[in-house]
């Protein structure tokens, strides 16, 4: 089994000189190479209108007060309160709001997260309300809207805490959220849509790019790694699978690929003490070099670079 190399760090808040990433809440960032930002929605000022757009991270919210319009891929949905809402990194979205009063919460993570947790990072990033076509945005009863905002106010708690265990006190209020999500969606699940047949495909596709992963030992090789390999499984013209992933992404199959090795690589160079040699070959490079050129032009450094760091 893959020994383990640095001991986990803290979640920083989003400060500290970190790349950041706008949010639609003006002044409000989420860090690009950071991990997760909880705030107030009514502590900021919301902007009015965001166009359509992805950004690499995930997002729950819980609109309290105000109204707008808020898309997800090609379909716009009227939110007034109170109402919970996912949004992931597949998702192209954009926001129109309706009036000039907004609060809630809001909770922003990125998959680096859970570098150091990987049996957080498969119940929270798999989860249905995270996967492309879920039916993401949920009206709220009172009662359901009361216990996500004291859920939400601990998690805050647990984000601006510095006490011990506070990265897996915010890990579990984050499943929290998602159980809550999920029970509240059980009661919007009769009347929602069916999967139209490129969402059928979609997740499919992402379905199976997960189930390659995680790598666990050196003996293990990822089985299919070219937008052709997994159009021949999932039985379908490369071409039709292509433009169908394209369209309601935003990303190519191979752009989805090539992201998801790269975060297996990260992950294994971060958490493992294998010679770079013997991760290439676990992620199908045939030899290092390949693999070596491959992360600096994804990642912007080279694997040794970036595991020495």
């Amino acid at each position: 089994m893959p020994t383990q190399k640095k001991q986990v760090p803290r979640i920083q808040p989003a400060h500290a000189g970190m790349d950041l990433l706008e949010d639609y809440v003006s002044g409000v960032k989420v860090p690009a190479r950071g991990s997760i930002v909880v705030h107030r929605r009514g502590e900021h000022v919301c902007r009015t209108y965001v166009a359509s757009s992805r950004r690499d991270y995930y997002k729950i919210s819980l609109i309290t007060a105000g109204t707008g319009i808020y898309t997800l891929g090609a379909q716009p949905h009227q939110v007034a309160p109170p109402t919970l809402i996912f949004t992931h990194p597949l998702e192209i979205k954009s926001w129109e709001g309706t009036s000039v009063e907004q609060d809630g919460y809001n909770c922003l993570f990125t998959e680096r997260l859970f570098e150091k947790h990987r049996h957080y990072r498969e119940d929270i990033l798999r989860h249905p309300l995270f996967q492309p076509g879920a039916q993401a945005v949920l009206p709220l009863t009172s009662a359901q809207a009361a216990g996500l905002q004291s859920i939400f106010e601990q998690l805050m708690r647990e984000y601006n805490n510095t006490a011990a265990f506070r990265q897996e006190a915010i890990l579990l209020y984050l499943q929290l959220l998602l159980l809550e999500g999920r029970r509240a969606g059980r009661q919007t699940d009769e009347q929602q849509q069916p999967f139209s047949a490129g969402q059928w495909l979609v997740q499919r596709f992402t379905n199976l790019l997960e189930k390659q992963f995680p790598i666990e030992n050196m003996d293990q090789q990822v089985p299919l790694r070219t937008a052709g390999e997994y159009a021949l499984a999932l039985n379908v013209h490369p071409n039709h699978l292509n433009a169908t992933v394209k369209q309601l992404t935003g990303r190519t199959v191979s752009e989805h690929i090539r992201h998801r090795l790269l975060l297996e690589a990260k992950l294994l160079l971060l958490h493992t003490d294998w010679h770079i040699g013997e991760i290439a070959r676990s992620l199908g490079f045939e030899e290092p070099a390949n693999f070596t050129h491959f992360f600096k032009s994804q990642a912007g450094q080279s694997p040794h670079i970036f595991r020495t760091l």
